[in-house]
């Protein structure tokens, strides 16, 4: 396809390179201004007919005609030129001989032709002949038509004399091309750091007080950065208001995907460690304790979109016809006025019907190799028809055909027959009336069912056939057809004649053979209104579940084993999963797979849930519905508490140990806090409580006196978020 952006301009023309990396040999070259064509003789297409008397047809008045032909065909020298220069562009993109040039035709997709008479630079007329070029070879367009008395006068003069006439053709044409990559990415890093650091000194004496000194240091820090860029390309073709929407629509996207990555990979906040050594000093009677520890963590996500877009741009290739005697023919010679011009009368012109013929066909893509255009003019005693034969070579260029015009009357009745290849039979149209005098036979909608059936993306190495059966049923009668593919026959042409032009969905379903066993696998009943079927691989679809361990993981549950198993039982086909999940491990998993056919698919998990007190529990989902299934033991509240030490008195106190103790859960969560006079902060106790689970707990505050003595406060069924420590009386 034509690239936008890559271009250059030749001998005044702008030459544009395909979009395909694998063909840096191909260019298109984009028309500048029409002219005259010029015929097989190398004489110009055209002739100009003056009245010998006004002919008077109501408030009109004509003085004559004219029939030419325009072009936007290229100069034999002038596309020399061009391709020696992309030659040596391509030899020394190759450091040597490069391939070989190729010019290809842009390839048109629509197009019209304006007619503009202008005198003293003012316009006189706009004048409407062959409206349609015929978008192939060099885009010519048939102009046959009666000019008012001003028209004739102005056309005689500026054709027969000077070098540049004051006629005017405008050309405009549609093309796709290729639009340069937009692309859009956005990134983000996060990284957490946490260190700790403590050294404990206990001395027992046996002559005087027992010594005890704690040191205890840690710190913390978490960074982020998310950034976002945005190279985009416009579509000229758009509104600005719906350029912005499009913005907007990869704005979000960039965001949204960026957003769920950030989600996916977010740190888990680190541990704070225990400062308590109790377990180690009372416990196991360890007197010094010298503790380091460091955690750091990194995650990193970057999403990216690219897009190459193809659009439909408008090029007018215009400008002035030149004069006919500023023209040479091909023995050098200048041309003579005389040979394009003549004077007849006005009875002798209304005698005689000139007909321009051309015809308008994909002939490779319906496989055409034929169009046989008959046309049948049945008045008078010189009524006679004329035949009329285009081959995909001379498609484009007008064939003529005269008639003797009797009582006045121009209608004609035309039909055409095509041909096509192989033993594809031939198809004749209906007989249409007409009255024009530019016959311009469209093919674009034949009653012939055409279809390219072609791999996808099976893959033969596990596949040994892939048999696709088509069937359409909007014709004359039903067709159905049966295609193999397979690694050595990858493409199918299905080309019949239906009785009437294509107006619904082809069906197509692929039974595929399996390599090993000879399983057969029956993929779904799709349809298409597209003219290529492309056969994908069994495995249609990728289908991504994902499994989210829930619940208190650190007192709770310990670990959580899942099984999982997709089946398509009518298809022969099963894909099993396993994971455990715990606060120590996974707490999520994703498990992606191929699919055949979704629907028909059953997706089922059974997990035993582990807790740390050493009962489990089993979950059986049969028929599991969704993408995303949390598994575990999920709590419906909270419960934070606060130990205040503010009103302690260090001048009598030595240390404080809190334990609490949580007996609404299985089994029950009890902890301790140990205060020093150097503990000044506040510690929290947070216990998750179950559905309908009660939101009391119990305490025993010890309070260890200087003199040796201790002091107990103890409570039951308390609710209280803040408990505040004090030596009780």
């Amino acid at each position: 396809m034509l690239k936008l952006d890559n271009v250059r301009t030749i001998e005044s023309h702008q030459v544009h390179g395909d979009d395909d990396p694998a063909r840096p040999n191909v260019f298109y070259v984009l028309p500048r201004f029409p002219r005259i064509a010029r015929l097989e003789n190398g004489g110009l297409a055209l002739r100009f007919v003056e009245y010998d008397a006004i002919r008077v047809d109501g408030d009109s008045q004509f003085g004559g005609f004219v029939a030419f032909d325009t072009d936007l065909g290229l100069l034999p020298e002038t596309e020399d030129k061009i391709r020696q220069k992309l030659q040596e562009e391509v030899n020394a993109r190759f450091g040597g001989n490069g391939p070989k040039v190729e010019l290809q035709t842009v390839p048109w997709l629509s197009g019209a032709v304006r007619l503009v008479l202008q005198q003293d630079g003012k316009i006189v007329e706009r004048i409407s002949g062959a409206t349609t070029p015929s978008l192939t070879g060099d885009n010519t367009a048939c102009f046959f038509l009666e000019l008012t008395v001003l028209g004739t006068a102005i056309f005689k003069e500026t054709l027969s004399k000077g070098t540049s006439s004051a006629i005017q053709v405008v050309y405009d044409l549609d093309h796709y091309c290729r639009l340069p990559q937009a692309h859009a990415w956005g990134t983000w890093h996060s990284s957490a750091f946490y260190s700790f650091w403590q050294d404990v000194d206990t001395e027992d004496n046996f002559w005087s007080e027992d010594s005890y000194t704690e040191i205890t240091r840690s710190s913390r820090y978490q960074n982020e950065v998310t950034e976002t860029h945005f190279d985009l390309v416009e579509d000229p073709n758009l509104p600005q208001d719906q350029r912005a929407q499009f913005d907007s629509w990869v704005h979000e996207l960039i965001t949204k995907q960026l957003e769920a990555g950030v989600q996916r990979n977010l740190l888990q906040a680190i541990q704070a460690v225990d400062p308590s050594v109790k377990e180690w000093t009372e416990g196991q009677d360890i007197e010094d304790v010298h503790r380091e520890v460091t955690n750091t963590q990194i995650s990193d996500v970057r999403v990216e979109w690219t897009e190459a877009k193809a659009i439909v741009r408008r090029i007018s290739p215009n400008g002035s016809l030149p004069t006919v005697t500023s023209l040479k023919g091909p023995d050098g010679q200048p041309l003579k006025w005389e040979d394009y011009y003549s004077k007849v009368s006005v009875d002798e012109f209304l005698r005689t019907l000139r007909l321009s013929i051309r015809v308008d066909a994909d002939f490779p893509g319906y496989g055409i190799t034929l169009v046989e255009v008959k046309v049948r003019y049945p008045h008078g005693e010189n009524a006679k028809t004329v035949e009329a034969t285009f081959t995909k070579d001379d498609a484009g260029k007008p064939q003529k055909a005269e008639f003797i015009v009797a009582d006045k009357i121009r209608t004609f009745f035309w039909s055409y027959t095509v041909h096509f290849e192989g033993d594809t039979p031939a198809w004749t149209s209906a007989e249409v009336e007409d009255d024009g005098t530019d016959l311009n036979v469209k093919l674009a909608n034949l009653p012939v069912l055409k279809l390219d059936i072609v791999n996808g993306d099976v893959n033969f190495d596990q596949v040994s056939r892939a048999r696709v059966r088509v069937r359409y049923e909007g014709g004359d009668r039903p067709v159905e057809r049966f295609f193999n593919l397979t690694a050595n026959e990858a493409a199918h042409k299905l080309l019949e004649v239906i009785g009437k032009p294509r107006t619904g969905d082809v069906t197509y379903q692929t039974t595929y053979t399996m390599k090993g066993d000879g399983r057969e696998i029956a993929g779904p009943e799709l349809t298409t209104d597209a003219d290529i079927i492309s056969v994908d691989d069994p495995f249609r679809a990728l289908k991504t579940i994902t499994f989210v361990a829930v619940g208190d993981l650190q007192n709770d549950i310990g670990d959580i084993s899942l099984q999982a198993t997709y089946a398509e039982p009518d298809n022969g086909y099963q894909q099993t999963f396993g994971v455990t999940l715990s606060g120590e491990g996974k707490t999520f998993d994703t498990w992606t797979f191929p699919t055949i056919d979704e629907a028909k698919g059953k997706l089922s998990y059974q997990a035993t849930i582990g807790h740390r007190d050493g009962t489990s529990e089993d979950v059986d989902v049969a028929d599991a519905k969704g993408t995303r299934f949390e598994v575990g033991r999920k709590f419906a509240d909270k419960l934070d508490v606060q130990l205040v030490p503010d009103l302690l008195d260090w001048t009598k106190l030595k240390l404080v140990n809190v334990s609490l103790r949580y007996d609404g859960s299985t089994p029950p969560k009890t902890d301790d806090f140990l205060f020093r006079s150097s503990d000044t902060a506040a510690k929290a106790w947070t216990v998750f409580l179950a559905q309908g689970a009660p939101a009391s707990y119990s305490y025993t505050a010890t309070y260890f006196l200087l003199d040796g003595t201790r002091k107990i406060d103890k409570k039951d069924d308390v609710t209280d978020e803040s408990l505040f420590l004090e030596i009780p009386a």
